[in-house]
């Protein structure tokens, strides 16, 4: 990896880490409070900095994931977002690769608003750029993703739902191209003010691609207990294992952390 990604990687986590909080001012407090999931994407069109590791274990061996990504509301109702990954892989028989992975920009946009309780409905779309090297494994891979997500409280129980397509658009991709539909159902509970427990359910399913992928034409059933504390004012960290269920899986486990910042 090049020591100009590595220092841009490291710009853009301080930059975020830095971000005034008074920007904060005009945004709904109330959807802060939800519990943030590590599978199952939120409706909440937050404004915030976040770094994510994802750490998986497979039969073909590991893939450790760095990403950093900033999220900003342009209008009342519509919110982007940049994510840079740092990728690092340990094949079982092959030597270890690490640099930038796939660039995503994604856009959400705010559906509606639940009256008698906190929540709220929202779709939009993710563009995958194959910014990573295919050759080397760190990715080179271009998609769209449009999804579907809401969430709702009710007392001190949080339920978020989601569900997404992903379309591989490469166009040099030998065979047909990928295309997978996701799902995930999502549950906190708000024990105190800053531990909240979470349990995630999620579903991913191959419908086209190639018939030697483990998941083609069948479903993974993952099981993702975990938790989040918030040991200050608009910083959030999430912590959980998912555990694929089925005997149909892309990986054995894997560790999934987050850190959120809100500003």
């Amino acid at each position: 990896m090049g020591t100009r990604s590595v220092i841009v990687f490291i710009v853009f986590v301080a930059a975020g880490l830095a971000a005034p909080v008074v920007w904060a001012q005009g945004t709904d407090d109330v959807y802060g409070e939800f519990v943030y999931p590590l599978v199952t994407r939120r409706p909440f069109l937050d404004r915030e900095f976040e770094l994510r590791v994802d750490h998986e274990k497979g039969p073909a061996g590991r893939v450790t994931e760095v990403r950093g990504s900033l999220e900003i509301p342009v209008l009342p109702r519509w919110r982007v977002g940049l994510e840079i990954p740092l990728v690092f892989t340990d094949p079982r028989d092959q030597r270890s690769m690490g640099g930038v992975g796939d660039l995503t920009l994604e856009n959400k946009f705010l559906l509606h608003k639940f009256e008698q309780r906190p929540g709220q409905v929202a779709a939009g779309f993710e563009i995958r750029l194959p910014t990573g090297s295919e050759r080397r494994g760190l990715g080179g891979e271009a998609a769209i993703e449009p999804f579907l997500t809401a969430g709702i409280a009710f007392g001190p129980f949080d339920f978020m739902a989601e569900i997404a397509y992903d379309f591989n658009v490469n166009a040099n991709v030998p065979g047909p191209n990928r295309q997978e539909l996701k799902a995930g159902l999502a549950t906190g509970y708000r024990l105190s003010r800053w531990f909240l427990p979470l349990l995630e359910l999620s579903t991913r399913t191959v419908t086209r691609g190639a018939e030697d992928d483990p998941l083609f034409q069948a479903t993974q059933v993952s099981l993702t207990p975990g938790f989040n504390v918030r040991p200050w004012p608009e910083t959030t960290f999430a912590v959980g294992i998912e555990l694929p269920v089925t005997h149909v899986r892309e990986f054995d486990y894997a560790l999934r952390a987050r850190f959120i910042r809100d500003f």
